[in-house]
C-alpha cells in the first residue's frame, strides 16, 4: 500500500482531499488542521456536513468549500462529491438523522466515485461495538471499507479512543459544582486523546510519505480513569473537584441542548463501551504520528485551566 502523501503528486486531478461530518467536532477538528496545509500539499478542501452551524461558517470563511451530505441522498448523490477529491477522510456522521446501518453509504460511495484514497474514522474496538445501538454503524462501516480497501491505491483504518474534549460540555459543572457527572465508572481504565492531537496525526498520516496507509489506533500516552481525570482537574485548577457517576438519563439530560439527539445518545453508548472495558486500549501509534508525546490529561487542563473557572 502506498502513502497517501504520494496520491497529490502532480500527475493529481485535483489535489484536494474531502471530510465528512464537519458539522460535528471530530470532523471540523479534521478539515481545520489540513486547511493550514492547503496549498502545500493540496490545493482544496472539501467539507461535508449534514447540517449547517458555526463549526461549518468558520471552515467556510478560512477556505473550505462546504457541501451538505446527508445519508439519505444515497450513494450517488454522495458519489458525485467524492468526484471532486482525490481523497475522501469518511468521519461517522453521526448528527445526521438516519444515523443507522444505511450510514456505510458514506463509505461505499468512496469506491463508487473510484477516488484514489479512503480512510475511514472509527473507535477502538469497534467490532466489539454491535450490541450497542448508536455503536453498530461503526461496526458495518468497518465492515464495508475491509470489503472495497483494496479498490483503492491508499487506504486507511483510524481508530480513536475516547476524546478527553468531551469535558468541555461539563466545564460549566467543573468550575460551578466542582465536580464531573458522567454515566461512567469512576475507575474504568481508558486512554483519552485530544481531539487536535488525532487530527494532527491524521493530517500527518496523509501528507508524509514515511506514514503508509493501513491500521492506526490512536490512543493517549497513559492509561487513566475518570477518578484520575477529576485528580488531575483539581491538582491543575487548585480547587476540590470529584467525579460523580450518574444515571444515563440524568447524565443525557444535562447535555440536551447542548448536543443533537444522535450525539447524546452516541455519548451515553461510548460510555457503556468504557464501562465494559473496550476502551482499555493503549498504542503508541499517535506518538509515532506526531513524532511526540501526545498531550496529557494533565497537559490538556494546564493548558485550558482558565477555560474550567467560573
Amino acid at each position: 500500500m502506498v502513502s497517501f502523501s504520494s496520491l497529490f503528486e502532480s500527475s493529481s486531478a485535483y489535489k484536494a482531499v474531502l471530510v465528512t461530518s464537519c458539522d460535528i467536532y471530530p470532523g471540523f477538528k479534521i478539515a481545520q488542521e489540513l486547511l493550514r496545509h492547503k496549498g502545500k500539499h493540496f490545493e482544496h478542501i472539501y467539507a461535508g456536513y449534514f447540517q449547517e452551524n458555526e463549526l461549518v461558517h468558520y471552515l467556510k470563511h478560512h477556505g473550505a468549500h462546504c457541501i451538505k451530505l446527508a445519508i439519505a441522498d444515497g450513494v450517488d448523490t454522495i458519489a458525485d462529491a467524492y468526484r471532486k477529491a482525490d481523497v475522501v477522510v469518511v468521519v461517522p456522521p453521526i448528527g445526521d438523522d438516519h444515523w443507522s446501518k444505511e450510514s456505510c453509504v458514506f463509505v461505499s460511495a468512496a469506491e463508487k466515485a473510484q477516488v484514489k484514497g479512503l480512510a475511514l474514522c472509527s473507535k477502538i474496538n469497534a467490532e466489539h461495538m454491535n450490541d450497542f445501538p448508536m455503536l453498530e454503524p461503526l461496526y458495518e462501516m468497518e465492515k464495508t471499507f475491509h470489503e472495497i480497501k483494496g479498490k483503492f491505491k491508499a487506504a486507511s483504518l483510524v481508530r480513536c479512543s475516547l476524546h478527553i474534549d468531551m469535558l468541555w460540555l461539563f466545564r460549566s459543572q467543573i468550575a460551578s459544582e466542582k465536580k464531573i457527572c458522567l454515566s461512567a465508572k469512576g475507575d474504568a481504565k481508558f486512554a483519552p486523546l485530544v481531539q487536535a492531537d488525532g487530527a494532527r496525526a491524521l493530517c500527518h498520516m496523509l501528507t508524509n510519505p514515511k506514514f503508509p496507509a493501513g491500521f492506526y489506533e490512536l490512543t493517549g500516552h497513559e492509561p487513566t480513569s475518570f477518578d484520575g481525570i477529576a485528580h488531575d482537574a483539581a491538582n491543575m485548577l487548585d480547587s476540590e473537584i470529584s467525579f460523580k457517576e450518574v444515571e444515563r438519563k440524568e447524565m443525557e439530560s444535562y447535555l440536551r441542548g447542548k448536543l443533537c439527539e444522535n450525539h447524546i445518545r452516541f455519548i451515553g453508548d461510548m460510555l457503556e463501551a468504557l464501562n465494559r472495558g473496550l476502551l482499555d486500549k493503549h498504542t503508541d501509534h499517535l506518538k509515532d504520528l506526531l513524532g511526540k508525546q501526545p498531550l496529557s490529561v494533565k497537559e490538556y487542563f494546564e493548558k485550558n485551566a482558565h477555560d474550567f473557572k467560573p
